[in-house]
């Protein structure tokens, strides 16, 4: 269900649960909306429901990762309720991690014959033509390799000037710095010209032609965040990004079955440095990656030094962590957490 004040209104061998509708989905879909999850049956149930109203004809599969049945059993009520006018594909992942599962998604979109992959989260609500007019873009700008929309809610950047002295931010939308961060470029009033850097995992399309080039970093395991980041940079290095002002979407960003603030900020910042060193051949740079952890620090440790907040405490004694660690074993052999944005950051 949407919330009550709902920004996108405010804003100017495949397992189908429709083994009727498999046949038409085969032959001629030109993208399928593919939504990977894990232990979220209810935000299941709202993205869905909202590609299906965006665009009824949009083929779905759902990548689940749940040890639980329940979201198949929403998937099944949800093919009871619209009968053949929706068409849903339900498969339970071979290995558990969003990376994967979308890797997983690709083979399957390979076998479906379709054009365009539509990568959304289990919490992102799509307006009304979101689909089409990534496709439409598509169709008409054979060039550009990946497509994002307009996440309208997207928390703005505090201290830019700040941000900026420290490497934690850019000017420039949609960039990625020297230090692993990466700003981001899905706001509203950006052109669909302005050039980007990366496209974030709640709002991404790519022709599948791009996947015989780059797959998802299968390293990386559990929520794997950041697994957008890298590999949409990764593509942007060879092939033009760009952001579809006209396709608007809402990322609820649900707290369900997320890692500790802590333990998130730790790992973040352990795989980001790894990251760094991986791509130093592309631009990245340890020097500016610890300028940039310093000024983390600060920014973090101020609200609780003058607010008493307690989650600020807990991500610096998580990124505190990380830098131990780093220092003592020069980064993690593997981490579950690629760089986040910094397009939500306090």
């Amino acid at each position: 269900m949407r919330p009550p004040t709902d920004p996108i209104e405010s804003y100017s061998n495949i397992t189908s649960m429709n083994t009727t509708e498999q046949s038409s989905v085969v032959h001629n879909p030109y993208g399928v909306a593919v939504i990977c999850t894990k232990d979220r049956p209810d935000e299941i149930e709202m993205s869905c429901e909202a590609v299906h109203r965006a665009s009824p004809n949009m083929p779905i599969l759902v990548m689940d990762a749940s040890i639980a049945e329940a979201t198949r059993h929403v998937c099944e009520s949800l093919t009871r309720k619209h009968e053949t006018s929706l068409k849903l594909f339900y498969r339970h992942a071979r290995r558990s991690g969003l990376a994967r599962q979308r890797n997983e998604a690709i083979e399957i979109c390979r076998e479906l014959d379709v054009d365009v992959v539509h990568f959304i989260d289990d919490d992102t609500d799509v307006s009304s033509g979101y689909f089409d007019a990534i496709e439409r873009r598509f169709l008409n700008n054979p060039s550009i390799m990946g497509l994002g929309g307009i996440i309208v809610n997207q928390p703005r950047v505090e201290h830019l000037m700040l941000k900026r002295f420290f490497m934690l931010y850019s000017r420039r939308r949609g960039s990625v710095l020297r230090s692993g961060r990466n700003t981001l470029g899905q706001y509203p009033g950006t052109h669909a010209n302005d050039p980007v850097d990366w496209l974030s995992g709640c709002s991404m399309s790519y022709r599948l032609t791009a996947f015989s080039e780059i797959m998802f970093d299968d390293r990386l395991e559990g929520s794997s965040l950041g697994e957008d980041y890298d590999f949409s940079f990764r593509l942007s290095r060879k092939h033009k990004l760009a952001v579809e002002p006209s396709a608007i979407c809402v990322h609820y960003q649900t707290p369900n079955a997320r890692s500790s603030v802590r333990g998130s900020a730790r790992q973040s910042i352990q795989t980001m440095y790894r990251w760094v060193v991986e791509n130093r051949a592309l631009g990245m740079s340890r020097l500016a990656f610890w300028w940039a952890t310093l000024g983390d620090v600060v920014f973090h440790a101020t609200p609780w030094i003058f607010r008493g907040n307690a989650d600020a405490l807990q991500e610096t004694l998580g990124i505190l962590e990380a830098v131990i660690a780093i220092i003592r074993n020069h980064g993690p052999s593997i981490s579950v957490i690629l760089p986040r944005s910094n397009g939500a950051s306090p």
